[in-house]
């Protein structure tokens, strides 16, 4: 009897499980991208686009958090998980980036923040400028644990030093890490970023291999999402170290 490549059903389902290896990360990626959160304790994720969930989860909503204390306003589609078991959420037409905080201190656009650890502090404000405006909402995380962004394109970041601040387009940006201090302004769809650190930007492009981007990007090329200002410009503006209200 000839011979196949063609696999049996049983063995092909037992290679092709999507259930999380002991050990396994909170935050990881399925073969196309999509994003697995494994529940060991307590994690935060969002459950939009949820493909798979086990049932062994005791899912809550999750209040926000300002200036270290709970408030009453629900935080839009996040929500405290707590069990052992796991989801699947699917990237859609964007993609997603699991990273990992080590002792670091990040702020990220909050639509764009999609699970994090429990062990990580976090609290919510606005981004300097932006609450007339576009009122950008923005997410700090600190310590030690895991993050899940979800971008329409590819992840990168920009350095940002007192001598080289930048202008990043607001339809690109993410967040950042370090110093940066970022701040909208009137009239202009650029963020103005000084100080020092990274700031993280989402660049658009077409579809990529495990990802994409919604049809209703703003079209863009990379030069256009971010502007290098002159030092110069920069030494007159006068701003302090400012973090989200």
């Amino acid at each position: 009897m000839a011979t196949t490549d063609i696999p049996g059903v049983t063995s092909f389902a037992f290679s092709r499980l999507l259930t999380p290896e002991p050990g396994t990360d909170t935050l990881s990626l399925t073969r196309d991208g999509h994003l697995l959160v494994n529940v060991t304790g307590e994690t935060m994720t969002r459950t939009d686009s949820l493909l798979v969930c086990s049932e062994n989860l005791e899912i809550r909503p999750l209040n926000r958090r300002m200036q270290g204390r709970a408030v009453p306003d629900v935080f839009r589609r996040l929500a405290s998980l707590e069990g052992e078991g796991y989801l699947i959420i699917s990237r859609e037409n964007e993609r997603f980036y699991p990273l990992r905080l080590e002792r670091d201190l990040c702020f990220f656009v909050e639509p764009l923040l999609w699970a994090l650890d429990a062990t990580l502090m976090w609290d919510v404000g606005m981004l300097p400028g932006s609450r007339d405006t576009r009122g950008i909402s923005l997410v700090r995380v600190a310590g030690e644990g895991m993050v899940a962004l979800r971008v329409s394109g590819e992840l990168v970041a920009v350095k940002v030093s007192p001598e080289r601040p930048h202008r990043v387009h607001a339809s690109g940006f993410v967040g950042w890490v370090g110093n940066v201090v970022p701040a909208a302004e009137r009239r202009s769809p650029f963020l103005r970023c000084e100080g020092e650190g990274a700031v993280f930007v989402a660049l658009p492009g077409g579809r990529a291999s495990g990802s994409g981007r919604h049809e209703t990007t703003l079209e863009l090329s990379d030069s256009d999402l971010v502007e290098v200002v002159e030092p110069a410009r920069a030494a007159g503006s006068g701003r302090g170290t400012r973090e989200p209200d």
